[in-house]
């Protein structure tokens, strides 16, 4: 393939002595010119670009800097999954400042361009960053406090935002941690707490919960159990339980006052409870499980860097469980695999489906409804595809917690506001409230 041969040519003359002013000007016009054509051969090969983000000319710092904004300009959403590692090394301890730097400015660019996707990987990201936030390098904590603010702000909720510059003022500073902890202990969450909200707050919960103080170490705690409460989904809090979940343990092991241990084990008890079974249920794929199943749609063989970028793109969209048609034809299925996309993605929408629960099955008497459905209170989701059999002339009770949805559920079906069930010309609904 000429396309692959021009960048392989062009990125070899980055590491020659005096080359890679031009090898960058002549890559730049040629993402320019190519754009998602080139992405896989230019994404394969962004660890050597971003190599010149350390290189001694600032010339060449710059050009590489608007290479790599050209790239993300006009690359898939879900190549961020794919770029996580260089991003990584790009902000870690062997970096030189100036990579460092730039880099910074590359992940605050991915933020401001795709929020949501870096919201997932929030968790990776934000301790790194966090902990530039403090550089001897006055360049360097420039780049880190601005990159701290863009990824905190691609959380998705809404709650939180008012208490994000705190975060970031808690990030630069061990001093202002006490001020932070005690901002979002007056945060009332309504909203699902997610894992981009959790993975926000975690650098200052490891300062809090690592503090000596206890009564930090109780308010972080407090923290934990608000969160936690309102995870819905299991999947949310696994990826911080790592790292969140000895740092409360030890807190229920350490703490001396009673009443201080006592809101640590609550905490430690609703963080358990809404991780749930989660690591046994969650299902995620590698892109290398990805590749045969292109090549066998394919039917024939195709360019390896080419399968390989697709692969870890449609591996991060599936992670992400987003299964979108319009979605994976603009931004998984890059040719050849533009013809055969539909088919990778209804196989992986299989591979990630939960197992159907075996019911048992009323065969007596009429339907009255039958079918499943989602309901929430706001922005506070309480049921995800709740499955429910009526039958006619049966009764039938709703037992549940307190603010678990029954309420809400019965005024649903009033107000017709329930997907399927028979409406009041068909079937009179009527919801007597009273307190007892």
């Amino acid at each position: 393939m000429a396309l692959q041969g021009d960048v392989s040519a062009l990125v070899a003359q980055l590491s020659s002595k005096g080359g890679a002013e031009a090898a960058l000007s002549d890559l730049l016009k040629l993402t320019t010119e190519k754009k998602r054509e080139a992405e896989p051969f230019l994404i394969a090969a962004f660890a050597e670009i971003s190599a010149a983000f350390g290189d001694k000319s600032k010339k060449v710092r710059d050009l590489a800097l608007e290479l790599v904004h050209a790239i993300i300009g006009s690359m898939s959403p879900f190549a961020v999954h794919v770029l996580l590692p260089s991003l990584l090394l790009g902000i870690g301890v062997k970096a030189k400042p100036t990579q460092k730097e730039n880099m910074l400015n590359v992940i605050s660019m991915l933020a401001e361009r795709f929020p949501e996707v870096v919201g997932k990987v929030l968790v990776n990201l934000v301790t790194p960053v966090a902990d530039l936030t403090c550089d001897v390098k006055k360049e360097v904590k420039t780049a880190a406090v601005a990159c701290m603010t863009a990824i905190c702000n691609c959380t998705g909720n809404r709650d939180l935002e008012p208490f994000l510059p705190a975060v970031v003022d808690a990030a630069q500073s061990i001093a202002n941690t006490h001020a932070c902890v005690d901002k979002l202990a007056g945060c009332i969450f309504v909203q699902n707490v997610e894992a981009p909200a959790l993975a926000a707050t975690l650098p200052v919960l490891a300062r809090g919960l690592n503090d000596k103080s206890e009564e930090v170490k109780r308010t972080c705690c407090q923290i934990v159990d608000n969160m936690c409460k309102l995870v819905e989904d299991p999947a949310e809090v696994l990826p911080l339980m790592p790292r969140l979940e000895p740092l409360v343990k030890a807190a229920t092991e350490k703490i001396s006052d009673p009443e201080a241990r006592g809101m640590a084990e609550r905490a430690y008890a609703t963080l358990q409870k809404a991780a749930g079974k989660g690591a046994e249920e969650v299902k995620t794929v590698e892109a290398s499980a990805v590749a045969p199943v292109l090549f066998e749609a394919l039917g024939a063989e195709a360019n390896e860097i080419v399968t390989a970028h697709v692969a870890g793109l449609a591996a991060a969209a599936t992670n992400l469980r987003n299964f979108d048609a319009g979605v994976w034809r603009e931004n998984v299925g890059y040719p050849p695999f533009d013809t055969v996309i539909d088919a990778v993605r209804a196989k992986m929408e299989v591979a990630l489906s939960p197992e159907e629960e075996i019911e048992d099955e009323d065969l007596d008497g009429v339907d009255l409804y039958k079918g499943s459905f989602s309901l929430a209170y706001g922005t506070l989701t309480l049921l995800r595809e709740a499955k429910m059999h009526l039958k006619q002339n049966r009764f039938y009770g709703l037992l549940g917690p307190n603010q678990c949805g029954k309420t809400t559920l019965m005024r649903a079906i009033v107000q017709e506001k329930l997907e399927g069930f028979p409406k009041q010309d068909e079937l009179k609904s009527v919801f007597v409230q009273h307190e007892i």
